[in-house]
Order: C-alpha cells, then structure tokens, then sequence
C-alpha cells in the first residue's frame, strides 16, 4: 500500500526583472531614487547637528566619529583618508587639532612603523557623546516608524549596490 508522501512546498520562481523600458517602473524608480536622495540630505543635516552639538567643524567631527566606531584598534591615518574619501594630507589639520585638544591619540603603528594610528581618548567620547543622543532618538524614530526594518534594510542595502555598481568602474559588467 502506498502511503501519501508530505507535500514539498512548490519552488519559489525566480523574481522576474521588470522591463526597463516600462514607463510605469521608471517613475517608480525615480522616486525611489528621490527619496534616497532626500534621505541622504536629511542624513547630511544629522551629521551637521551631530557636529554642532559636539562643538566641532563636520570634517573634525567625522574623523572623531569614524575613529570612535573603530574601537580599541583604532585607525591609521591612510584607512580614515579612505573611509572619509580624501587624501591623507587632507587629514593632518583635523588630527592635530584633535590631539591638540586631547580627543585623539596619535601613535606609530607597531605592524607598520611608518603609519600612523589612532585612537579615540575618554574625552573624546565624552565629546561625541552629545551626538550620540541625536543618533538615539533617530533609531526611536526608525522603531517607532518604520515596522519592518528588515524589508527597509534589503531596500536600502539594494539600493547602495545599485549606486555602487553604476559608479563602478565597469558599470556593465
């Protein structure tokens, strides 16, 4: 006698990519890229009140930032040039001025002897601390907005390739 087998779930069928030429899609991706763009303003005008509260220019503030999110190991200057898209020269004011006012430690790299490292000192955390709250009240915000922030986090992150690969340097491949 033979006995019914469980049913297997059907094979989810591959996402069809949408015409690129439907008039309907581009407008909605148009807006899609509107409000990314509107995004990134709003995002801009977080980093200048994150910086205000701090008391620093943006520039100085996104390098005690960068640095306070790279934890104990810190960053050599070149990695932080990379990071914050300028030369490392561009970098040398900021970081004297943070070492000046004791924000960041400045020391020679033990796995290279020729970089640079930094770190973030408690003062410095204690700085970046008034943004921090901004930062808080953002993500309360993001909870209390958006219900599921898995399906916006595969958007977003979508949508960063997306910018990524058109501004790549083989954007057809």
């Amino acid at each position: 006698m033979d006995h019914p087998r469980p049913s297997q779930p059907p094979e989810a069928a591959p996402l069809a990519s949408p015409d690129p030429d439907d008039e309907r899609i581009q407008r909605a991706a148009s807006e899609v890229l509107g409000l990314g763009q509107g995004l990134a303003r709003e995002l801009e005008r977080l980093r200048l009140a994150q910086a205000r509260a701090a008391g620093l220019r943006p520039p100085t503030w996104a390098l005690l930032s960068l640095v306070a999110e790279a934890g104990d190991l810190g960053v050599t200057v070149s990695d932080a040039a990379v990071n914050l898209s300028v030369r490392p020269q561009a970098l040398s004011g900021a970081v004297a001025e943070l070492v000046e006012e004791d924000l960041l430690e400045r020391e020679v790299d033990p796995t290279d002897g020729r970089a640079r490292r930094l770190r973030i000192t408690p003062a410095g955390l204690l700085r970046l601390a008034p943004g921090e709250e901004l930062r808080q009240r953002l993500l309360k915000e993001v909870v209390g907005q958006i219900p599921q922030p898995t399906v916006a986090k595969l958007v977003l992150t979508r949508l960063q390739a997306a910018l990524r690969h058109c501004l790549s340097d083989n954007p057809k491949g």
